[in-house]
């Protein structure tokens, strides 16, 4: 975060955020309730099948 700034993260965290978002909706994935991306807080994403 030195070299960077903590503001470089906070938006490189809402782009992955939005990406994902827009892989649930072309899946057809439930925000709410999602079946093949997972959520896994503190870590990042998982895929299932």
């Amino acid at each position: 975060h030195q070299i960077w700034g903590d503001e470089y993260f906070s938006k490189s965290n809402n782009t992955i955020t939005v990406h994902i978002r827009h892989l649930r909706e072309k899946m057809g994935d439930s925000f709410e309730e999602p079946q093949y991306i997972k959520t896994v807080w503190g870590c990042g994403y998982k895929i299932e099948n």
